[in-house]
């Protein structure tokens, strides 16, 4: 027979005969709790992250509640502004406070063509004075 393949009881008389065949059991136990310390974490990290995402949306929720609000607040304000500039306001205010204003006269009133073309600077000897037509060709 072999010397390499005689299987041989092992004899209870050297160094290692207080050892027990109990490794395996602390390697896998210790491998289980790796394993559920690692599941123990993701469990946690994941209501972590619900949570988080449930308190950005009860803020996305009243961030948009606020700028609905500020929305109509500004619509309101721009309805009131209308109402306050149009003249019926303006001439009813005329007339409590008994102001000296009148309406225009049509013929006050002066159009000017639009002009794109380039504008000259006066110089300081240059007469800057405008001709009126409405005074009879009279300067200003």
């Amino acid at each position: 027979m072999n010397n390499f393949t005689k299987k041989t009881n092992p004899s209870n008389d050297g160094p290692g005969a207080q050892r027990t065949d109990t490794p395996w059991v602390a390697g896998l136990i210790f491998k289980m709790a790796l394993i559920m310390s690692i599941i123990f974490a993701a469990f946690f990290a994941r209501v972590h992250l619900n949570d988080k995402t449930e308190q950005l949306a009860a803020e996305k929720s009243r961030i948009s509640k606020q700028i609905r609000d500020r929305q109509t607040e500004i619509q309101t304000l721009k309805i009131q502004l209308a109402g306050l500039k149009s003249w019926e306001n303006i001439s009813s205010k005329i007339r409590q406070y008994n102001l000296a204003l009148r309406a225009v006269n049509p013929s006050q009133v002066r159009y000017m063509k639009r002009f794109d073309g380039p504008v000259a600077v006066p110089t300081a000897d240059s007469d800057t004075r405008i001709a009126d037509s409405s005074t009879g060709g009279g300067m200003l």
